[in-house]
């Protein structure tokens, strides 16, 4: 068996967060609700990766293209100044679906009379297209929303078409680590529990809405790493690097 590679997400606070990186081949899920701004999380890991010469993929099942561009620029990462500098492609679920893609640029590719039982297939195309377009060896895709996927296919078949997405060798093979996103608000505990059960590592965002203002907590729940620990950290602006929670007795907070 070999041994496991490990790489850095690019922020230094969550690689120590999740026991010293992100295990080559593996799945990154992020959780957040409605009022949190932990979905700037996998945004941010792929402009770092981005930033180290790796490829980036992203693939839109939320927003139409225009949308994207802003939501993302918001987050810190410039797709169209990415994709036209060669560092990044889209695959364009959304605008494939409701024909509202603009491919202008030549870093975004749609899927054609997008399918549930073709997707897979045309999938790998996408991805052997890409590579015959650069020389890197590598990528991280990331998946921009698995609530955007359930709410476009169903929670059944999206189930479904992940575990068929984790089994495929072809993309795997070049792939250095997926990020996930997954708005908790939006679809099932059943559809939440099968996403956590196919994820490596965990991460969650919990906010709350006081007086002053909207606070949140950051929640490492999972990683494969034998250094990590379960912990809770408070977390957003005024906590940009993550404070760890305590509790009397100078304890960690565990979950």
């Amino acid at each position: 068996m070999e041994s496991m590679q490990v790489v850095t997400s690019g922020i230094d606070h969550i690689d120590a967060a999740i026991g010293g990186g992100i295990i080559k081949g593996s799945g990154f899920l992020v959780l957040y609700d409605s009022f949190s701004s932990g979905w700037t999380l996998p945004f941010r890991i792929l402009k770092r990766q981005i930033d180290r010469g790796v490829l980036g993929v992203f693939i839109n099942y939320n927003l139409p293209l225009s949308r994207l561009l802003l939501r993302a620029r918001s987050a810190g990462l410039d797709i169209e100044a990415e994709g036209k500098r060669g560092n990044l492609f889209v695959i364009d679920v959304f605008g494939s679906k409701y024909g509202s893609s603009n491919g202008s640029g030549g870093y975004v590719y749609t899927i054609g009379g997008f399918n549930p039982e073709t997707y897979i297939p045309k999938l790998e195309q996408i991805y052997e297209d890409m590579f015959s377009r650069t020389d890197r060896t590598e990528a991280v895709d990331f998946l921009f929303s698995l609530d955007g996927m359930a709410l476009e296919l169903g929670e059944g078949l999206s189930i479904k078409l992940i575990r068929r997405l984790l089994s495929n060798h072809v993309i795997n093979g070049r792939r250095l680590f997926s990020l996930y996103l997954l708005g908790v608000d939006r679809v099932s505990r059943e559809f939440l529990s099968w996403n956590v059960e196919f994820s490596d590592y965990v991460i969650e965002f919990s906010s709350r809405k006081e007086g002053d203002g909207i606070y949140e907590e950051m929640y490492i729940i999972r990683s494969p790493l034998p250094q990590f620990e379960p912990r809770a950290y408070r977390y957003g602006v005024r906590f940009p690097g993550g404070i760890p929670r305590t509790i009397p007795g100078g304890r960690r907070t565990i979950l």
